[in-house]
């Protein structure tokens, strides 16, 4: 069949990591009878070059990609990045001749943008095909519940519309978050059919990179147990949290040592506020594929959340995907709804923003057989390779497309 996937925030490999709308492409395209024709934009924070034209395109056999004309943007939200949306869409609308004689059966759109909703409904009556629309960010309930906007601003307002609109229309939704089909029902109020999709792994990318030299960065001594961070240090990572526990167990557990690796707007406050705790340490940023021999000398692997109400709909990070291919027990501190950690049986959740839980849960890993925390490790890399590589997940999500052309 032909699919049409259109995703504003695409990366393709030659501009940065690649994101899961390319493998999922990627894989697709590669089922029998399967040819995707994948659309992105210039506008996402990833290193795209300047070009001429309106588009340019690059084919992988099965799978053509299109990344549309679109101004450089930067994270946040902001002006420029909604003036992004809108000419992503009329870039989409302008290419739609092009996606015509490309003969599609199903169309897949993603968000962000939620713009794209309304090309996606637009193509699904135009081509009379079906619609698959794909839930990254639940907006505009993100806004309204981390950005505090008022339900009665007119931007909310419109962006409601836009979202019931695509939900209305389409023939199926899937998306990352496990639960959000309870959000979908209030929204809707009638039945409609929902997939899992959570975010998964190309493991050829590890399986290449194994044998990639990392120093002892960590730099572990005989008798310490190492607690490690990797990701962005930010106010929404939570990572207050784990300061606080290293301050009350400093002194107590000395052999407890913290380890954060990354980047971020508050590094410099983090290392200025707690430079008196000697049992934490930040190391730079690594590149992806040094990652998971750097988490290896690690003993846990932690993944802070903020207590927010909009996490009740799950959530399926990346982290968890680097985390878990390390083979390293993961505890999580995070009140929303809770997926595949448990699933794996490799490590441990708890309610987050709660420093008690958190330094008892820390001193409970500290104080457990060796061996019950490197099968905790292996647990969850084998229940990855097992249930979450992209060709698997491509493999189940395209029996789901078989049944929309029925």
């Amino acid at each position: 069949m032909n699919i049409v996937y259109i995703s504003k925030y695409l990366v393709l490999p030659e501009y940065g990591s690649p994101t899961r709308q390319f493998f999922i492409s990627k894989y697709l395209s590669k089922l029998p009878d399967n040819k995707v024709l994948l659309i992105g934009s210039r506008s996402t924070p990833a290193n795209v070059p300047h070009f001429k034209g309106f588009y340019i395109s690059k084919k992988y056999e099965n799978l053509e990609t299109i990344t549309l004309k679109g101004p450089k943007i930067n994270l946040g939200f902001n002006l420029k990045r909604i003036w992004s949306w809108i000419v992503f869409e009329i870039n989409v609308l302008r290419f739609k001749d092009k996606i015509k004689l490309f003969k599609p059966q199903i169309v897949i759109v993603s968000s962000l943008s939620i713009l794209t909703f309304l090309s996606g409904v637009f193509l699904k009556k135009w081509l009379k095909v079906p619609l698959v629309i794909e839930i990254r960010d639940i907006y505009p309930l993100t806004l309204q519940e981390i950005g505090s906007f008022s339900s009665k601003n007119p931007l909310i307002m419109f962006l409601k519309w836009v979202e019931k609109t695509g939900y209305k229309n389409a023939d199926l939704i899937i998306s990352t978050l496990p639960n959000v089909n309870e959000h979908i029902l209030s929204v809707l109020k009638k039945p409609f059919e929902f997939y899992w999709l959570p975010m998964g792994i190309n493991p050829d990318f590890f399986k290449s990179n194994e044998n990639i030299a990392c120093e002892d960065l960590l730099n572990k001594k005989a008798g310490e147990f190492i607690i490690a961070y990797a990701g962005s240090l930010g106010k929404a990572n939570a990572l207050d949290i784990i300061f606080q526990a290293a301050e009350v167990l400093q002194d107590t557990h000395s052999n407890i040592r913290f380890i954060f690796i990354g980047d971020g707007p508050l590094k410099p406050f983090y290392q200025e506020k707690y430079k008196n705790l000697k049992r934490v340490n930040f190391i730079s940023p690594v590149s992806k594929e040094r990652l998971p021999n750097l988490l290896k000398q690690a003993d846990v692997l932690i993944n802070t959340w903020l207590d927010r109400p909009i996490y009740r709909f799950g959530i399926s990070p990346n982290k968890w995907m680097d985390y878990m291919y390390a083979a390293k027990p993961i505890l999580v501190a995070f009140s929303g709804y809770k997926c595949i950690i448990e699933e794996a049986e490799c490590g441990k959740f708890i309610p987050a923003e709660n420093k008690n839980e958190l330094v008892k849960a820390i001193i409970q890993f500290s104080e457990a057989d060796s061996d019950k925390l490197k099968q905790m490790g292996i647990n969850g890399k084998n229940y990855l390779l097992k249930n979450l590589t992209y060709e698997y997940l491509v493999a189940e999500f395209n029996k789901k497309l078989l049944s929309l052309k029925k």
